[in-house]
């Protein structure tokens, strides 16, 4: 039982993980209809620049935090501008699925030129002490991944439904044309979504540097994890992603530890493939409403 205990808890801080990556995913699609298929080397970049701001440039752990997401952030802005703007030519267009997945290789291979092939682990500020559940335990530097999850997507949903910028994105996601015609714009709305999900990359990365060995070559997997999260919930329904992320860390564990971990990336994409083929729009997919601006 108390094995059982710790696969679901070491589970549910993974799932935690994808859910703040995909999260970033369901910003840019309700807003344009596009991903951003290179989020996971995004993540990379997240946790090399807090390891390097850390160990290398000696920066305090919150600064070098904020200064890791907020290049991130950045970052996403300026992949918008050239890689998917550019190409982003209507509901048909899939120009800007090449044109990012090439933004990807490039971020890895300048990450690879100046960081190396070396894995490292940033020293967590909650330590390595251990919360015990029943007869099981996580770590305090794992077990802040929830509160963080939850408090991000609260946050989330408190843009979408209160303030301004959130009601034009769900605005420009339902008619694009009728949002410019009342004068706003929308090409800086899709900029700010594109900010938005360049900082939940960040964090992601961060907290994964905290707790797992972070090199240049992790960045495209987790993003095709992250993807899969989000295409499996639906990609528009916050809470869905959340749930699914948790879902998917936890049976990814079980997987490795009763099947194989030869076979569990395997598994896992074949239960992705298995839902899609049940419910093609996603577990959670909410149909798109207007909004009045």
């Amino acid at each position: 039982m108390s094995l059982v205990l710790q696969l679901i808890i070491s589970g549910l801080a993974v799932g935690c993980l994808y859910a703040v990556i995909a999260l970033g995913y369901s910003l840019t699609y309700v807003v344009n209809g596009t991903l951003n298929m290179s989020q996971g080397q995004l993540v990379m970049v997240g946790g090399v620049l807090l390891f390097g701001f850390t160990e290398h440039a000696g920066l305090p752990f919150p600064l070098a935090f904020a200064a890791s997401i907020i290049v991130v952030a950045l970052l996403n802005l300026v992949i918008e501008r050239l890689a998917i703007r550019k190409f982003d030519k209507g509901a048909n267009s899939v120009e800007w699925v090449l044109s990012t997945i090439a933004v990807g290789i490039i971020i890895q291979d300048v990450a690879l030129y100046f960081n190396g092939p070396d894995e490292g682990v940033v020293p967590s500020p909650a330590g390595n002490g251990m919360l015990r559940i029943a007869e099981a335990g996580i770590y305090w530097k794992e077990f802040i991944f929830f509160p963080i999850v939850g408090i991000l997507l609260a946050l989330l949903i408190l843009f979408y439904q209160k303030s301004h910028w959130g009601l034009w994105l769900r605005a420009t996601a339902d008619n694009r044309t009728a949002v410019e015609m009342m004068g706003i714009n929308s090409g800086r709305v899709v900029a700010v979504a594109y900010v938005l999900s360049g900082l939940l990359a960040g964090i992601g990365g961060a907290l994964m540097s905290t707790n797992y060995a972070v090199s240049v070559d992790v960045g495209l997997p987790l993003g095709l994890k992250a993807i899969s999260v989000a295409i499996l919930a639906g990609v528009n329904n916050p809470k869905g992603i959340v749930g699914t992320g948790l879902l998917l860390g936890v049976a990814e564990v079980f997987i490795g530890q009763y099947v194989s971990t030869a076979f569990r990336e395997m598994f896992v994409y074949g239960i992705v493939i298995l839902v899609l083929y049940w419910k093609p729009m996603g577990l959670f997919n909410v149909r798109k409403t207007l909004v009045k601006v």
